[in-house]
């Protein structure tokens, strides 16, 4: 694992300098360690780029090459709204059955730990190098910001996968996942599993160290929305507060986060969520289309559009339960066709097969040759919806209903606002984040914080046949990631879940 994190960084490196002369003049790839190739500020920011590009491409096999997007697919593959109608080309059919992260041997597990870790030790490699590097304290700073909320993301991520449901107003003492903050040699010497509570507070540190770090800059991202900024690190603590049941630091740092930002109105919320420069997204995964992933990227799995094998046999469809809670006049229905003259007005080829309740919310572009787009990350709508939620936790009624109102008027143009108070409030609000984040990687995580059951509708366009199942308890053991028989093979120390 030390090796991956190395060839990452040196990737990068060539990614910024392959055409430079001078670059050619090198010790040999193989003899270059981290700290050589973390020599200059350059080469830190080039380093940085490439945890960037790790976000939307990576090596491995077809449905593990889009980066966080191959893991948002997943998130929503475990959950109830997003439905496969058919097996399309097989990708992620195991995931969607509950079967592939309970098997210690199989692709998933085995590339979702390592996807992370090696995001961590990249971080890591940076966080431990650049105050020893000539360069402004600007400039080290925006840098040193950014690695350290990566490598927050990518222990928040994990811990939620791997670990035991955070239980707010508890001990948390459950079994967590290894803390990192070194390099993976030191996970294969042994180093156990730290609790939950414990890898909670590591990311609380580190997001703090990063805002502080980030606010000391003033290196502007511009409208490189890819870039972590001081907006993005407040979104990211609001969902680790909201995790955590910490009500009145999520509804603080929701507000920290969306600041400067306006709400997707109701014209460009349908504009195919394939571009980063829409109105609401504060963060995202900027591809560069030279750099695309093609039949790999998020988009060549999760649009209507793109013309592969797999969308033109299997287009994502929705609850068809939850769909339903939706009025007409809400402007959301139509990322999904479900009478048949819309489903027949869709604009995609004869060949491509067409299903109720398919989903057109996301769109490939150009024309769905490419599979390129930029990837949403991060909007101004799940800050309101956190902001809401946390309120109607709190007890906070009336604040809650005025949140949710301010994302539902602007869906809806007959909306009126919310008389629901309590449960029912909290309820409809859940309702609201399903709806306006749906297959941006949230269900199951959802689920999980929650305690709630997975409850798959078996009407529209589900089948069983590929579903395999349509419900699933609270709180048992499988709703926790195996740890991959490899990593358990290096690290002796490393305990298994039940």
């Amino acid at each position: 694992m030390k090796k991956v994190s190395k060839i990452l960084l040196l990737l990068a490196v060539f990614a910024v300098y392959a055409c430079s002369e001078d670059f050619l003049d090198t010790s040999p790839t193989d003899q270059l360690g981290a700290d050589q190739v973390l020599s200059t500020i350059e080469n830190q920011r080039a380093a940085l780029e490439g945890i960037h590009r790790h976000m939307y491409g990576v090596g491995g096999s077809q449905d593990e090459r889009s980066g966080y997007g191959n893991m948002m697919i997943n998130y929503d593959m475990l959950g109830q709204d997003v439905v496969n109608p058919e097996r399309g080309s097989g990708w992620f059919i195991s995931v969607y059955q509950w079967i592939e992260h309970r098997l210690n041997s199989s692709s998933l597990v085995e590339h979702t730990y390592d996807y992370y870790y090696s995001m961590i030790a990249n971080a890591n490699n940076i966080i431990n190098s650049i105050d020893n590097v000539t360069g402004s304290d600007d400039e080290k700073n925006n840098i040193k910001g950014q690695a350290l909320f990566y490598r927050a993301f990518a222990h928040f991520n994990m811990v939620q996968l791997y670990g035991g449901r955070y239980v707010p107003g508890q001990a948390n003492n459950q079994l967590g996942i290894v803390i990192n903050l070194d390099d993976l040699s030191n996970i294969g010497e042994g180093k156990a599993r730290s609790t939950v509570e414990e890898v909670y507070t590591q990311i609380d540190t580190d997001l703090n160290a990063a805002l502080q770090a980030l606010n000391a800059s003033s290196v502007s991202a511009g409208s490189d929305k890819s870039q972590i900024t001081s907006n993005i690190v407040n979104g990211l603590l609001a969902r680790v507060a909201l995790t955590k049941g910490e009500w009145a630091n999520a509804i603080t740092f929701a507000q920290a986060a969306r600041q400067g930002f306006d709400l997707t109105d109701i014209n460009d919320v349908t504009n195919g969520f394939n571009n980063s420069g829409t109105s609401g997204w504060i963060w995202s995964s900027q591809v560069n289309p030279d750099h695309g992933t093609y039949f790999a990227s998020f988009f060549a799995y999760m649009s209507y559009n793109y013309s592969s094998s797999h969308i033109r046999n299997d287009p994502k469809c929705i609850n068809a339960d939850l769909y339903d809670m939706m009025p007409d006049t809400d402007v959301r229905k139509g990322f999904w066709a479900v009478e048949q003259d819309d489903i027949d007005a869709i604009d995609i080829p004869s060949n491509f097969r067409r299903f109720p309740y398919m989903n057109t919310k996301f769109e490939a572009l150009p024309s769905g040759t490419l599979g390129d787009g930029d990837v949403v990350l991060m909007r101004v709508a799940e800050m309101l919806l956190i902001e809401a939620e946390a309120n109607a936790h709190l007890g906070n009624d009336g604040a809650a209903q005025d949140v949710l109102f301010e994302l539902v008027s602007e869906r809806d143009p007959s909306a009126v606002e919310s008389t629901n108070t309590g449960q029912a409030l909290l309820d409809e609000i859940l309702v609201q984040r399903r709806l306006e984040l749906w297959g941006e990687g949230f269900n199951f995580l959802d689920l999980k914080r929650l305690n709630l059951p997975l409850e798959r509708s078996t009407r529209g366009s589900f089948s069983i046949t590929q579903a395999r199942i349509s419900e699933m308890p609270a709180g048992g053991n499988e709703w926790n990631f195996l740890f991959p028989i490899s990593a358990l093979n290096v690290n002796k120390e490393l305990d298994q879940n039940p």
